[in-house]
């Protein structure tokens, strides 16, 4: 096998580089972790981790070894990136590359087994199925967040109405057609800052036993002829179609139209970019032969020793320049249909940059969804207003959420011991545990100049700045409730391991120290230890942090991440 020319490089780094631009006790005097001599630091609001308050369930944090690429992990570097003592990362996810050429799959095997062996999961991703189940074809896929439109917001309406008397919808309501012809929902004012093809995800939910059909007319002029709409299950179960349509720039008007039915409940409508390309597909034939690759791979590394934890569909269908492509509804249609013959936990969409457009069918529709096990995303590119998914808590009981692949802020490779550059990795870190809610955060390659570990096997100030969660953040800790940024720079996550200790991760990004005072609700506070990375210092350890009534107080070094163990 050709390694291909851009394994995530020049072009991808050249994208990105243009997106990633009162308490209840009282606190005592602040404990310093390192602050300047001298330096008065400025006193953060105090925090209250509330022990009782629960969110996600972690199951860790880890990396990609790619044996093929760049080289197998040896075995000092896979102790280094698996193990949990001094100067190790205490990774506890690995993630490893499903190869459509059978004859490379050994290659997997020895770091796959180090990583089980020192406690870890390890899943695995496809880039391509084997060629003989591929095509060229032309295939497009939502680009970006977009704009969410609710329907019953800023329309004009013809015969319908707004209702809200079922469940599920978004917004305020949805909206209703009583009409079978002519009646319709405008959207008045769509605005587009570059004309093309653009895509609309329509939410929507029919509770009768037939489809039935919408035209969608743009600016006026019928741009789709009777879109079907199918049956979702009920007036309560949501489904969504995706269709494509130009646009000019600026306002533009977006309507639907009954014809010949009385049309779905309407919800909303995401306007997205679209992108098409000429590419490789899966063939839409070989989609049962497809999910027998998959389990022949789980199958082969079971036999040598690895009991895979989970299994992907397919590497970022939507940024598949030199992969396969998979459009949203491909990707529905496979977990609907051939996912459930599977034999271990299913992985999907892994959308590049957590574009829930791409995502958004597997929810809609159950039978996709109870195939899928693990919600994957990554986060190239994606603005930390885009990481809540609110759709997922909706409908993802059950389910997984992982962030299954990045590199932050950027791929330049002498970056991995810049600082304060690295403590953004600490902060996106926070970000996808606090905001997102992910349960595993999974960094691109382990070992590379930009990367948590170096070419020469030691740690980067980027693995530290992981390792701040990555060594005191073990697999099964419950993320505790905790405010999240109690001042300007200042992030604050916590986490009850199985053994009871709580981890509280914090980092300051200010150029100055922080006093920040904690306490801890609803658990037993009475010894705390930290252990704080800045510019000259790795997982700089202190004991002996006076505690009182649950409370403690410390001083955090400007530009610095420090993890905080609370036993009882």
């Amino acid at each position: 096998m050709t390694r291909p020319t851009r394994p995530h490089g020049v072009r991808r780094r050249a994208f990105l580089g243009a997106l990633l631009a009162a308490s209840l006790a009282v606190p005592l005097a602040a404990t310093s972790v390192g602050a300047a001599p001298g330096v008065t630091a400025v006193t953060s609001p105090a925090v209250v981790v509330d022990a009782g308050t629960k969110h996600q369930t972690i199951r860790g944090f880890g990396g990609m070894n790619h044996p093929l690429w760049i080289g197998d992990l040896t075995a000092s570097q896979r102790t280094t990136a698996f193990g949990n003592g001094t100067d190790q990362i205490g990774m506890s996810v690995l993630r490893i590359w499903v190869s459509d050429d059978r004859s490379q799959w050994s290659r997997e095997v020895a770091t796959a087994k180090a990583a089980i062996d020192r406690g870890a999961i390890v899943f695995a991703s496809p880039w391509n199925p084997p060629a003989s189940m591929t095509e060229t074809a032309t295939v497009g896929a939502p680009q970006g967040a977009g704009t969410l439109y609710q329907a019953e917001t800023g329309s004009t309406l013809r015969s319908a109405a707004v209702k809200s008397e079922h469940t599920g919808y978004t917004g305020s309501g949805f909206v209703d057609f009583s009409a079978s012809s002519g009646a319709s929902m405008q959207l008045d004012n769509v605005s587009i800052a570059t004309a093309g093809t653009k895509n609309l995800a329509i939410r929507y939910a029919l509770g009768s036993t037939t489809a039935r059909k919408l035209d969608v007319y743009v600016n006026g002029t019928r741009a789709l002829t009777g879109v079907t709409f199918n049956p979702t299950g009920g007036w309560s179960s949501w489904g969504s179609v995706q269709v494509q349509v130009p646009m000019r720039v600026g306002g533009n008007t977006v309507r639907l139209e009954t014809t010949g039915t009385e049309g779905p409940n309407v919800d909303s409508v995401r306007v997205t970019g679209w992108v098409e390309s000429t590419g490789k597909r899966l063939r839409h034939d070989k989609y049962a032969d497809y999910a027998k690759h998959l389990n022949d791979f789980v199958a082969f590394m079971k036999s040598n020793g690895v009991d895979l934890y989970a299994i992907s569909v397919q590497n970022e269908p939507d940024y598949a320049h030199e992969w396969t492509a998979w459009t949203p509804t491909e990707i529905q249609t496979f977990m609907r249909d051939h996912a459930g013959s599977i034999t271990t936990r299913v992985i999907a969409p892994e959308s590049f940059q957590y574009t829930k457009s791409v995502s958004d069918p597997i929810l809609e529709d159950p039978k996709a969804l109870a195939n899928m096990d693990i919600l994957g995303a990554h986060l190239y590119g994606t603005s930390y207003a885009d990481f809540p998914y609110p759709l997922f808590q909706e409908k993802g009981a059950g389910k997984d959420l992982w962030m299954t692949e990045v590199y932050y802020p950027n791929s330049t490779m002498t970056s991995g011991n810049a600082w304060p550059e690295s403590l953004s990795v600490a902060r996106h870190i926070h970000h996808a545990m606090a905001d997102a809610e992910f349960q595993a955060y999974v960094w691109w390659y382990i070992r590379r100049g930009y990367g948590p570990m170096q070419e020469d096997g030691t740690l980067s100030k980027r693995g530290y700045a992981m390792a701040a969660f990555s060594k005191y953040v073990r697999p099964g800790a419950v993320r505790l409730e905790a405010e999240s940024e109690p001042r300007q720079g200042v992030y604050v996550s916590a986490y009850r391991n199985t053994d009871g200790k709580i981890a509280v991760v914090v980092v300051n990004q200010n150029n100055a120290s922080v006093t920040q005072p904690l306490s801890v609700k609803g658990a037993t506070a009475s010894k705390v230890s930290s252990y704080t990375t800045d510019a000259t210092r790795n997982l700089a350890p202190r004991t002996g942090i006076a505690v009182s009534g649950g409370a403690f107080s410390a001083t955090l070094p400007a530009q610095s991440v420090t993890t905080f163990v609370v036993e009882g």
